[in-house]
């Protein structure tokens, strides 16, 4: 017995725990691998990201720094002395303003706020007047401010100029000379953090401090991860990190790198990892496909082949695992024959035992079908009687025009009419213009029994209302519900009017009579008995009101239905809406 055959006897459950070990157990062991690399990588970036954040911090010291500068020469701009200064002729008179005020101002603003720079003001130059040096990176900030950065013996020198107008529209320039430190020493404070090799460069990627610690491969990745690189930082495929920090208020990039990370020595070599445990997990799925699955599957197919020929009811096939059931009964279904003592021997035992029912049900519904179609026959033949009452109205209604009695003929043609409408169509469905003949031939006979005290009026319908499909008996019981409820208490003649018309989501058609209304606690418990769709209570006719509110939710969908409006003394108006359109 080979193992394919010694595992078709199996139950399907041992099978599945046995393929369940082999397919849990080993890709849980590779995957604790994964884990414990992905551990040492999570940890690396972790430690980058606190590094960033610090980093971060310091570089926020110098753009603070530098808004400061930003400031402070927007202040002295507005001055009224310096302004005055920056407006006179040179001379002595100048020298004096400027050695009684404006230095003393001066002096004050860097030395009480900033300490580390030295400012001067230079009347009548502009931006356009500052001397290009080919040395010195320049970035204009706007129309008014510009920065400039000139490298002097491997040190920055950083110029900051602010242009202003002083009185009767005299240009001048403020600037600002910051110390080195204010740019050192924030790299300086980076490279003391984990060993970190720091430089700081232009907008344009311009080198502006490069240390000499920095070796000319550092340079040429820290060069490569300043140009047009949005802030952060990266794990490099070298073990190591780089971060990039944008200044927001000075022209500068500054990019730093670690070294080395041993934590990231682990997750070099995560993807050979991840590589390995695929191709095992593949091994060993395919390796449990043939020894535990390919009998299964085999007899799987073999069962589904057979439901879908004893589906479309097609001749048996023995290859395919059907057997033709031979016997006198005509309506005799194939068999399914899937060999074994599992689940799916007992799944085909059953298929087996169900095809037996359906040919039960299906010689069942034969004769059910022939007896509906006798008594279909039988309902044809019925309705061959409803024409002798027909023709005896007709007859009645030419003797009464000859012996000239008009109201009885006018009755007997609405009646035979009413009565046509009603039986002649078996159908549930039919249109407007049927439903408004029939309201019509109910008021006329309504009329003539009230001796003329019944006043009614229909509005003339458009055409493309006539021909919607509706319900049937949709105005009939509500025009009986008017007749009924709203004229009982009146001793005066009564007066009913049909309209109808459109509205964006379809038509409606409207019932209107000025009977005695309904009381405000009355109109709110119809309005609750169409809501919920229950019966009225203490409501004659409420039966008649909720039928037809259902039937219209039932066939043009929930937005359709019926509304009533009423008030004492004041009449009733019961409106139906069809919904025809999306």
């Amino acid at each position: 017995m080979n193992i394919s055959s010694f595992w078709s006897h199996r139950s399907i459950r041992t099978r599945a725990l046995v393929t369940q070990i082999v397919l849990i157990i080993v890709p849980v062991f590779l995957c604790t691998l994964l884990l414990l690399q992905q551990i040492s990588s999570d940890t690396a970036a972790n430690t980058a990201g606190i590094t960033y954040q610090y980093d971060r911090y310091i570089i926020d010291a110098l753009d603070t720094a530098a808004r400061q500068m930003e400031s402070m020469a927007n202040t002295i701009a507005g001055n009224r002395t310096v302004r005055t200064y920056v407006a006179m002729e040179p001379g002595e008179e100048r020298d004096a303003l400027y050695n009684q005020s404006v230095n003393s101002l001066l002096k004050y603003a860097y030395n009480r706020y900033l300490p580390t720079h030295n400012l001067q003001i230079l009347p009548g130059q502009t931006l356009a007047d500052i001397p290009a040096d080919e040395n010195t990176a320049f970035y204009q900030q706007s129309e008014y401010r510009m920065w400039t950065f000139q490298v002097r013996e491997g040190i920055p020198e950083c110029r900051f100029y602010y242009q202003f107008e002083g009185s009767r529209n005299t240009p001048a320039l403020l600037v600002f000379t910051p110390s080195a430190n204010m740019l050192t020493d924030p790299v300086n404070s980076v490279s003391s953090i984990n060993g970190q090799h720091c430089a700081l460069f232009g907008a344009d990627g311009t080198p502006l401090l490069v240390p000499d610690s920095i070796t000319a491969a550092e340079l040429k990745i820290l060069q490569s991860s300043a140009s047009g690189i949005t802030e952060g930082y990266q794990l490099l495929s070298g073990r190591r990190v780089v971060y990039r920090i944008r200044c927001e208020a000075l022209p500068l990039m500054f990019v730093s790198m670690q070294p080395d990370l041993g934590a990231l020595r682990l997750s070099s070599t995560l993807l050979p990892t991840i590589l390995l445990c695929a191709a095992l997990i593949a091994v060993c799925t395919f390796i449990s496909y043939q020894v535990f699955f390919k009998g299964i599957t085999r007899r799987i197919i073999r069962l589904s082949d057979a439901c879908e020929a004893l589906t479309f009811d097609q001749p048996g096939d023995t290859a395919s695992g059907l057997a033709r059931n031979e016997s006198a009964d005509a309506m005799a279904l194939p068999s399914v024959e899937v060999m074994g003592h599992d689940e799916i021997g007992a799944l085909s035992v059953s298929i087996n035992n169900m095809i037996g029912r359906i040919g039960e049900l299906s010689n069942l519904h034969a004769r059910e079908v022939r007896e509906s179609q006798r008594t279909a026959y039988d309902m044809l033949a019925a309705q061959i009687h409803p024409h002798f009452i027909y023709n005896t109205l007709e007859n009645l209604r030419m003797m009464a025009e000859i012996n000239d009695d008009q109201q009885v003929a006018d009755q007997l043609y609405a009646l035979g009419r009413m009565l046509r409408l009603s039986i002649t169509d078996a159908s549930s469905m039919g249109e407007i213009s049927m439903e408004i003949e029939h309201a019509q031939m109910y008021l006329q006979l309504q009329k003539m029994r009230l001796n003329n005290q019944l006043n009614y009026t229909i509005e003339p319908v458009e055409n493309k209302i006539l021909h919607v499909k509706c319900p049937r008996f949709l105005l009939q019981p509500i025009v009986e519900n008017a007749l009924k409820h709203g004229f009982q208490e009146k001793n005066r003649p009564g007066r009913i009017c049909i309209t109808t018309g459109t509205y964006e989501k379809g038509i409606w058609l409207r019932v209107f009579n000025d009977g005695t209304g309904l009381t405000p606690e009355r109109l709110q418990e119809v309005r609750e008995g169409l809501m919920s769709n229950q019966p009225i209570v203490h409501t004659q006719g409420g039966i008649g009101l909720v039928n037809v509110n259902s039937r219209l939710k039932l066939f043009f969908g929930p937005e359709a239905g019926l509304t009533i409006e009423s008030s004492p003394d004041a009449g009733t108006t019961c409106t139906l809406w069809l919904v025809t359109s999306e």
